[in-house]
């Protein structure tokens, strides 16, 4: 079992909010010693694991019908 996609859309998730609490700051709405520029980054690491986790169950459910309506070649 491959984790890959679970990590990547993690740290994905973690740096995307990581940059929309340095804009918050950087545009004054929030202060710099906030505790919400401390949890945004984390609160986007956790969320994107759950997508990833949720894009990944939704793959290999899909996998075995494609597999069933493929016909062979030939």
């Amino acid at each position: 079992m491959s984790y890959g996609r679970i990590v990547a859309s993690a740290v994905l998730g973690m740096f995307l909010l990581f940059f929309v609490a340095a804009d918050l700051v950087l545009f004054g709405i929030l202060p710099l010693n906030s505790v919400v520029v401390t949890i945004l980054p984390l609160a986007g690491l956790v969320l994107g694991a759950v997508l990833g986790v949720m894009a990944r169950k939704r793959q290999s459910a899909s996998q075995p019908a494609a597999q069933a309506n493929a016909q062979p070649v030939g």
